[in-house]
Order: C-alpha cells, then sequence, then structure tokens
C-alpha cells in the first residue's frame, strides 16, 4: 500500500500546532476538533434518524447517551487492553476517563449504548447502530484530524514518500537507528481514508435499499481491513500473539460485517421472489 521509493521525500510536512493562548485560557486543538466531531455525529446521527422516520427525542437521546458511552468504553479498552500496568500503580486511573482513549473502545461503547436500546424496546440494536454510524463516520473526519494535528498515533520510520517529515530533533529520533527521514503517521492516514469511506457509504446507500444492518455492514467492512493492516505500522504497541487488541476487534468487526451482508443479500432475494411470484 505505502511503496517504498527512496528516490521521493515524504509527502507530508509535519505540523505542530500547541496549545493557543486566547486571553486567560489555553485552547488545544485536539480538544476543539473533538468537539467538532461531537457535534457533526450529532447532527448527522438526527438528520439519519428524521431520514429514516424515528421518534427525534428517542434519536437525541440515542446520542446523548452514546457520547458518555463512547468515552467510558474508550478510555477502558485503552487502559484494559493497552496499559494494564497502569492499573497496578493506580487503580483510580480507571475513573479517569479523559486519561488515554482507544478508538475501538469507543465502539465498544456504541454497541453497548445499541444493546440498551434495544432491550429497552425503543430502537432495534441494528437500526441504531445503523444510525449512530452514519454519524461516526462523519464525526470521524474531525476525530482522526484531531489525531492527526497531535501526532498521537505515530508508526514505524521509512523511506517511502507516503509519510510524514519527522523532525530530526523530536525525541522519537531515538527509535530511528536507520536515519529514515519519514515516519508514518496513522492518525493522519485515517483522516484521509475517512474520505473514502465516506465515498463508499453514499455510493452504497444511494445503489442498495436501507435495511436495518446495511449502513453498519458497509462501515465495518470498509473500514476493518485497513485497520488491520495498518496496525503493522505502529511503533510500539502492546500486541498479543502478534496482533494488537485493536486487530482482534478487527478481525471481529470485518466478520459480523461479511454476515450482515450475507443477510442482507439473502433478504433481497427472497423479496425479489416474492415480486416475482406476485406478478
Amino acid at each position: 500500500m505505502f511503496l517504498p521509493i527512496p528516490a521521493l521525500a515524504p509527502i507530508f510536512p509535519y505540523i505542530n500546532i500547541g496549545p493557543l493562548q486566547w486571553g486567560g485560557f489555553t485552547i488545544h486543538p485536539f480538544g476543539i476538533l473533538v468537539a467538532a466531531a461531537i457535534f457533526t455525529a450529532m447532527y448527522f446521527v438526527q438528520q439519519r434518524g428524521e431520514r429514516l422516520g424515528l421518534n427525534p427525542l428517542t434519536v437525541s437521546e440515542l446520542a446523548t447517551v452514546t457520547v458518555i458511552m463512547i468515552f467510558v468504553g474508550s478510555h477502558l479498552f485503552e487502559i484494559l487492553a493497552y496499559q494494564p500496568e497502569r492499573i497496578r500503580e493506580d487503580p483510580w486511573v480507571l475513573l479517569r476517563v479523559w486519561d488515554g482513549i482507544a478508538s475501538f473502545g469507543g465502539l465498544l461503547g456504541l454497541l453497548a449504548t445499541a444493546v440498551y436500546f434495544s432491550v429497552r424496546g425503543k430502537l432495534s440494536f441494528l437500526t441504531s447502530t445503523d444510525v449512530l454510524l452514519w454519524g461516526g463516520v462523519h464525526a470521524w473526519i474531525f476525530g482522526r484530524l484531531g489525531c492527526a494535528v497531535a501526532h498521537d498515533h505515530p508508526g514505524l520510520f521509512t523511506d517511502s514518500w507516503f509519510s510524514v517529515r519527522w523532525p530530526i530533533n523530536h525525541p522519537d529520533q531515538a527509535l530511528n537507528v536507520h536515519g529514515l527521514a519519514g515516519r508514518f503517521d496513522l492518525g493522519l492516514f485515517e483522516f484521509l481514508y475517512t474520505f473514502i469511506m465516506l465515498g463508499i457509504l453514499y455510493f452504497t446507500h444511494r445503489r442498495w435499499n436501507w435495511k436495518p444492518g446495511f449502513t453498519t455492514a458497509i462501515v465495518f467492512v470498509s473500514y476493518a481491513p485497513v485497520r488491520f493492516y495498518m496496525d503493522f505500522l505502529r511503533a510500539v504497541d502492546r500486541r498479543y500473539l502478534y496482533l494488537t487488541p485493536a486487530q482482534y476487534g478487527s478481525l471481529a468487526m470485518f466478520s459480523a460485517g461479511l454476515f450482515l451482508l450475507w443477510r442482507y443479500s439473502r433478504s433481497e432475494a427472497t423479496t425479489d421472489s416474492s415480486s416475482d411470484a406476485a406478478t
């Protein structure tokens, strides 16, 4: 995917946007972009709910609870899966939801919310995940842009042209034993790939009829393989049997997506057969 062509320099510059001072306040660009992601998600979730004829109050409640659960889930997953040693040092770290987050934990929080609303009989599980993921992919633009700005998902140093020109005075240069000019920035790569995912999402939804689970299937199948591959480019991450927790999550996500697509295709075939019989 990323061709190592030493003759070409890394095409992405290293952009450092530190905290900004405004009056007596310190503004962190990452926080601003996360807030933009939340508002974007809320807007598109509500919009999608209206399009599907869902109760606006129920959709609003769904979105609000999901935002909370995403933060809780992403933090717990980060600590339990990636940094369990921190629990021994300070068990209270589990309650500090701002102290470390992982995107797959956010997905688990989203799924937990969908289960909760399904059990309460407010919305079916797949309708909830469809609406939430529709908003989530749009919000991902700002979320992953925040990761790109913060450079908090650095990957391997490389001589590939598709990389970021890493500063020579950066502390991480101690890991650059071969003196390579570029470094994979996985937050930036996911930010760019989000636009492709949006294209896939809009194309498939205009081409085929929506049924519960269709949006979830498209998001899962389009994201999981790319995330699985990208995690091999990470510099340092906890691994279990050579794979990161997110890679195991990607395998489960892709399998679930394929199952939902298979179920969708069978349901479409049944609908077509019924239509033919009626005529």
